[in-house]
């Protein structure tokens, strides 16, 4: 029988040592080691999908939402806002991402280009190589003179948090980070310089505890300590948030205490599957709120406005941080039910803020600043299948057009159609992206004829085809690493979700 993993329990857990993953159903069974710098395909039985560029452009367009002209005043119920899930997620998300995949080639995104020719820049063991770099010999750049500490930014007002600094910097203001792309907008970069503090204050307390360990020594025993906090993070915290309940049981089963992965269809043969890294985990990206208040000295701010170069009008990274940027990360995480203070992230549907057509050019380069249609491009360039055909490789029934939403989960008919009314000839055939979006929705609401009927009927969580990829993926990067949280004794913890990690580094 299966036991019921939640919140309150799974750090009390123990660890068992899984089997590496066996291959997905129908293929010649092959273990494989961990995952190395490579992509490969999860459904790679699912025929590739091919979408012109008049129906990218159509659904990319329909996916943007307007200008907000009046935007809902603080305070006010946003019909947009996912209250189920604090703002903060939205960029922890996007820390766990950047420490897992990056495609770092050139901005072509139309040459058709296989999968198993893309290389991850990343290590896909959520080791925080985007934090260490490769160490204190091979990285010293991001380091202190000791080789222990890592590099702190500038101090910042404007928040209670009276030790908040910048990201470390060069004499040209670029971020001394192991991933440049946490220096993309503040508040990620604020979450990367949380976990610079983290791991100083990690140092120092193994320092105090072992005295006669060398400096290698208490390095290597520090970043253990600050890795495993962050796999609990994110498969304790984050994931369970985002993922629906019935597929977070069935893949992280607890049998007598300890934890035995069941895994489906991820296997480290696959390395890092593009079904997540291109699609499934970009939901993420309807998340992303129209404005922000990062503290009580500053109004509150979009992500971006199509500048840059101008620090302090929207809240761009790539430069050094307004000295009044100070986050008061009350406004991101909550303290749990009736916390007015905190703001919410969107909700996830088919819908992107409209600063996310105003991409950056440190982000879009010659590409379209439209991140929609780049996701999309993207999509196609690397022959993603489509929604449909996963749900049916998972052996779940496809969702029907006039349920697949495109706009605006509101509940307003005016903020989002069906998607055949975006583009006819899309029947039956959503781009897997889309459908991920559009599949969260019915979670939540029951949706007819492009249309919302009622009022939401349960929290909003990605549906069978979203949870399955990111469970999967994550769970099984997490099985392949022999040091990972579920290969290792790991023991409890207090901070396990983010509110009290980050209380935790603010107040030591």
């Amino acid at each position: 029988m299966k036991t019921r993993i939640t919140l309150a329990t799974a750090v009390a857990l123990s660890f068992a040592t899984p089997a590496l993953a066996s291959s997905p159903p129908g293929t010649t069974s092959t273990k494989c080691p961990m995952p190395g710098n490579g992509y490969g395909r999860m459904f790679a039985s699912a025929p590739s999908a091919t979408f012109t560029r008049a129906e990218i452009d159509a659904l990319s367009a329909a996916m943007i939402a307007p200008a907000e002209t009046n935007p809902t005043p603080e305070g006010q119920v946003d019909t947009e806002d996912n209250p189920t899930l604090t703002a903060g997620y939205t960029y922890f998300g996007q820390f766990i991402d950047h420490d897992i995949t990056f495609d770092d080639r050139g901005n072509d995104l139309t040459t058709p280009t296989p999968p198993s020719s893309l290389v991850n820049g990343r290590t896909p063991q959520l080791d925080l190589d985007s934090l260490y770099g490769s160490g204190p010999v091979s990285s010293p750049q991001l380091y202190q003179s000791d080789s222990l500490h890592l590099l702190e930014g500038t101090p910042l007002t404007g928040s209670p948090d009276t030790k908040a600094r910048d990201l470390p910097r060069d004499a040209k203001g670029q971020a001394l980070i192991g991933d440049p792309r946490n220096d993309e907008n503040r508040i990620v970069a604020g979450i990367h310089a949380l976990f610079i503090r983290f791991h100083n204050q990690t140092v120092d307390a193994v320092r105090r505890e072992n005295p006669r360990l060398t400096n290698a020594q208490v390095f290597t025993e520090a970043r253990r300590r600050v890795v495993q906090q962050y796999q609990q993070l994110v498969l304790f915290d984050y994931l369970p948030r985002i993922v629906d309940g019935q597929t977070f049981n069935d893949v992280v089963r607890a049998r007598g205490g300890r934890i035995a992965p069941n895994l489906r269809f991820y296997n480290a043969c696959q390395q890092m599957p593009v079904e997540f890294s291109v699609a499934a985990y970009r939901f993420g990206h309807s998340q992303v709120r129209g404005l922000y208040r990062i503290n009580d000295a500053t109004n509150r701010l979009p992500v971006f406005t199509g500048t840059f170069g101008r620090p302090g009008v929207d809240l761009v990274g790539f430069s050094p941080s307004p000295s009044n940027f100070g986050i008061d990360w009350s406004y991101f995480f909550g303290r749990g039910v009736g916390d007015s203070r905190v703001q919410a992230g969107y909700k996830f549907d088919a819908s992107l803020t409209n600063s996310l057509s105003l991409l950056p050019l440190p982000v879009s380069s010659e590409g379209p600043a439209n991140l929609a249609q780049r996701n999309l491009l993207r999509a196609v360039q690397i022959g993603l299948p489509t929604g449909q055909d996963v749900a049916r490789a998972i052996g779940v029934r496809p969702l029907a057009d006039g349920q697949l939403l495109i706009g605006k989960a509101t509940g307003d008919a005016a903020d989002a159609k069906a998607i055949t009314e975006v583009a006819p000839s899309l029947a039956g055939r959503s781009p897997l992206w889309t459908y991920v979006l559009s599949e969260a929705v019915n979670t939540a609401y029951r949706v007819v004829d492009g249309m919302i009927v009622g009022n939401q009927r349960a929290p909003m969580r990605l549906g069978p085809v979203g949870s399955r990829i990111v469970t999967e993926t994550f769970v099984g990067l997490l099985a392949s690493d022999p040091s990972s949280i579920v290969n290792t004794p790991a023991p409890r913890r207090n901070n396990v979700m983010m509110r009290q990690f980050v209380d935790g580094v603010i107040n030591r």
